[in-house]
């Protein structure tokens, strides 16, 4: 883009129009023996053109290689970053935080790093060397006009500057509505089953209506202001274009520079405002970029709930002893009284002996559990095992110690057996088969088409309930833990079936801290010691006969369930 020109000027002034050539000119081309004849110079300026434009196409080639290899390695780098941060955050922040969102910033936001350094940040550093060289020979052949041309730059940094400001606001609104709508596309694909069964099609064709509406306005008033300032970037550099080649054509015609320097300014003027409107929607772009860059920063520099102590308890080996002690818990900190959730709990749990805890939906039973595997922190209180703090335990350290099957079976789009191995990727298909049998869920698998090798569908469509159920408590018990926590296991199971789960849970379960959640008192009856939540509080404590004599709220329960 420099060079070619001045070859040019070489051409016209000193080949075509026979004008001696520069004192420094001349002088190299002696001293390396190169003939000055016409045809010679026109050779070498042939030559010199022809090196140009090989060297300009390697050069672009591998620079464009290079910017996407940093690009890609910069994508990698920030996907690993940002899974582990995932990794890393509390469950509270998946309550707070839409899933489809989430997935938008990993996937779209992540990808505008690879895009600003492979198609802002090379062009920037070659329009700003390309403007470099153009206005230093500009001002070799006219100072006047190369200081005119370059006083159009203050013009766009006020420009930009004024602009900055709306049009990030803009386009943080226009990715934030994206992930709005992403987030309730994700959730309708998953619920789908659910709207078809309630016919609630229309319904939810509206709600997408509305949220597509949203990201349409939020996107077309963000390209608003960022195509008006390219366009009025292009309307200064034109106008100062116009005025440039007028007065150098002026100066031409009256003689003061040569044809040749006249070529090399007109070619450079058309082309001088190329990088200046590059640099321009590249400054555009990156305010842009900065948008959805936020919103990537705003997760890494989200604060874990569950801060890691730095000289953690190492227990080589537990026994299983759990303490309760003045736990205090909500999901919300802003009014202490209205949204505590668990008040002064107090209880120990034994080793070798099954603690059942009951009570009414919402009364607080899955978020005293949760405690236990440090998924939230008790605003007061402690939690204790083997007499040790659990907050002065590694989390993981911690969580390998604990077996868990969830109220809610999550299953992964992958084979029976690895979705039973999870826990222990390690375990041979003997034990997996084991622990199938356990849970009763053998019979059903290898009635499947590949047995243990069938593959599950996303989320486990393709089973049912109760099969999921079997399927994660058999995924518990390979994993052989000092603690197992079932919350609600057998839901959805029969009830024979379910007989024969809790007949070979008792012989599985000896020597181990087993808590058990359950709205079918039929199956935790035989518990050493029954937990009644009521509002939050522990109502009643005590064995199945001690409870059902005391007339309270679990005798009432259980009556109430006889009759049933």
């Amino acid at each position: 883009m420099v060079s070619k020109p001045l070859a040019v000027k070489v051409i016209i002034d000193n080949v075509l129009l026979k004008k001696d050539l520069p004192r420094f000119v001349s002088v190299y081309m002696e001293n390396y023996g190169i003939g000055q004849d016409v045809e010679q110079l026109l050779f070498y300026c042939l030559g010199f053109m022809a090196v140009v434009v090989i060297g300009e196409v390697i050069l672009n080639y591998i620079s464009f290689l290079l910017v996407n290899e940093i690009g890609l390695k910069l994508i990698y780098d920030l996907s690993l970053d940002l899974y582990k941060k995932f990794q890393s955050l509390s469950i509270k922040f998946y309550t707070e935080n839409k899933i489809g969102d989430l997935l938008h910033r990993f996937n779209g936001d992540i990808f505008v790093v690879y895009l600003m350094v492979a198609q802002i940040i090379l062009p920037i550093i070659t329009s700003i060397l390309a403007l470099g060289g153009m206005f230093y020979i500009m001002f070799l052949i006219e100072p006047v006009l190369a200081f005119i041309a370059i006083s159009i730059v203050p013009l766009l940094v006020i420009l930009l500057v004024v602009v900055s400001g709306p049009m990030n606001r803009t386009t943080l609104e226009q990715y934030n509505q994206q992930g709005e709508l992403s987030a309730f596309v994700q959730q309708s694909l998953i619920s789908m089953r659910v709207i078809q069964a309630f016919v609630r099609e229309d319904y939810m064709l509206k709600r997408l209506m509305t949220k597509a509406m949203d990201f349409k306005n939020a996107y077309f008033k963000a390209i608003t202001i960022s195509e008006g300032y390219n366009q009025s970037t292009h309307f200064i550099t034109g106008v100062a274009s116009v005025v440039l080649v007028g007065i150098g054509a002026y100066k031409g015609i009256e003689g003061k520079i040569s044809p040749g320097d006249l070529y090399v300014f007109l070619g450079y003027i058309a082309a001088l405002y190329g990088p200046v409107n590059s640099l321009s929607t590249a400054a555009g772009a990156i305010i842009a970029f900065g948008a959805r860059g936020k919103r990537i920063y705003d997760i890494l520099d989200s604060e874990d709930e569950i801060e890691e102590v730095e000289n953690p308890v190492h227990l080589k080996k537990l026994s299983g002893l759990v303490q309760f002690e003045n736990i205090e818990f909500g999901y919300k900190k802003g009014k202490p009284e209205e949204n505590r959730v668990l008040k002064t709990i107090n209880f120990t749990a034994e080793p070798g002996k099954v603690t059942a805890i009951i009570g009414a939906t919402g009364a607080g039973k899955t978020s005293l559990i949760s405690l236990m595997g440090r998924f939230f922190e008790p605003w007061n209180g402690t939690i204790k095992l083997d007499g040790v703090n659990i907050n002065q335990l590694k989390v993981k350290s911690l969580r390998e110690n604990i077996s868990m099957v969830f109220q809610d079976p999550i299953l992964f789009p992958v084979s029976i057996a690895e979705n039973i191995a999870f826990g222990n990727p390690n375990a041979t298909m003997e034990q997996i088969i084991e622990a199938a049998k356990l849970s009763e869920a053998h019979d059903f698998i290898i009635k499947l088409t590949h047995g243990y090798d069938t593959l599950v569908s996303e989320a486990g469509l393709s089973l049912s309930g109760g099969e999921k159920q079997r399927l994660s408590l058999a995924r518990a018990f390979l994993i052989h833990t000092s603690i197992i926590i079932l919350d609600e296991p057998t839901s959805s199971v029969d009830a024979l079936t379910e007989a024969r789960i809790y007949k070979r849970l008792k012989e599985y379960n000896k020597g181990k801290t087993v808590f058990i959640i359950s709205h079918r008192l039929s199956t935790i009856k035989n518990a050493d010691q029954i937990i009644v939540l009521e509002n939050g509080m522990i109502e009643e404590h005590g064995n199945h006969k001690e409870l059902v004599q005391n007339n309270k709220l679990y005798s009432k329960l259980y009556l109430q369930q006889t009759i049933d």
